[in-house]
């Protein structure tokens, strides 16, 4: 799995398409920030670590809720998230927000002193994932909350696997394989927690219909995430073919919306400061 997570270029995946994965965060990628800011809170007042924050769209739902005397801090390791994240946050005037950069492979052991810490989609991403989740819950203080939401097994059904087969018939042979799958079966996210040594652990798992308002919204999706990384394996041509196969599949059976499957660790630390270990 690890030599798998090695030939998925995160950094050029991403930062080729920050701007296009900004725009999906908004229209694509927003309610799951809703969803888990619904879950989780934050309140007024609270400190909020937003971790592999991306373009920022929980980052700003964090800081609207936290208000003028709480705090947000978002890291992420590619400076041009960083950046459209600071922008937003300047451009609705929420100083409340740090952005900083981070690598959730060598995140410091932290001082338990945020009300929320949260990672979407991006656990996924780290080389030894029970050590990053450790890292994470260090920085839980007592009374805290840990949110990790990850990708489930039914992500863009039914439109996904027929993109999966215009690409292979494009370039048969060709590897499908997306970090996210490291993550999808939420016995992972269980075993994680414990090796992580999490306390208050719920696991849970959500299927979410997001609509697609034409069969033209399917391409921005593609350009928008980690299907990217399979887009740019192909030719211009061959791209074309694939985004007209999936437009006339999505027209001929009339799909209207995907399905966005997701899975949630939601972990609190007891009151009475429940030690952490990072594991050796």
């Amino acid at each position: 799995m690890s030599k798998d997570l090695d030939s998925f270029d995160t950094k050029a995946t991403y930062s080729d398409a920050s701007l296009d994965y900004a725009t999906a965060a908004e229209e694509f990628w927003g309610f799951v920030s809703d969803d888990t800011a619904d879950l989780i809170g934050p309140r007024p007042g609270q400190r909020v670590l937003d971790l592999c924050c991306g373009p920022g769209p929980m980052t700003i739902r964090s800081a609207e809720r936290v208000g003028a005397h709480g705090y947000v801090e978002a890291v992420d390791i590619l400076p041009e998230m960083r950046a459209i994240t600071r922008d937003r946050a300047r451009e609705r005037g929420l100083d409340q927000v740090t952005v900083r950069h981070g690598d959730i492979d060598e995140l410091p052991p932290g001082d338990a002193s945020f009300d929320v810490v949260n990672c979407s989609l991006g656990l996924y991403f780290a080389k030894d994932m029970a050590r990053s989740l450790a890292s994470f819950w260090s920085y839980v203080r007592p009374g805290g909350t840990l949110a990790v939401t990850t990708i489930g097994r039914r992500l863009f059904e039914p439109v996904l696997p027929v993109f999966f087969a215009a690409c292979r018939a494009e370039q048969p042979g060709m590897g499908t394989y997306l970090p996210w799958v490291r993550t999808e079966d939420p016995d992972v996210l269980r075993a994680l927690a414990a090796e992580a040594r999490l306390t208050g652990v719920h696991v849970s798992t959500r299927d979410t219909p997001m609509p697609l308002p034409s069969p033209g919204a399917w391409w921005p999706i593609v350009h928008g995430s980690g299907l990217r990384r399979l887009e740019t394996e192909l030719d211009p041509g061959a791209q074309d073919r694939v985004r007209r196969t999936c437009e006339e599949w999505i027209t001929a059976h009339r799909i209207t919306q995907l399905n966005v499957g997701t899975v949630r660790l939601i972990a609190t630390r007891g009151r009475d400061g429940v030690p952490y270990t990072v594991p050796a």
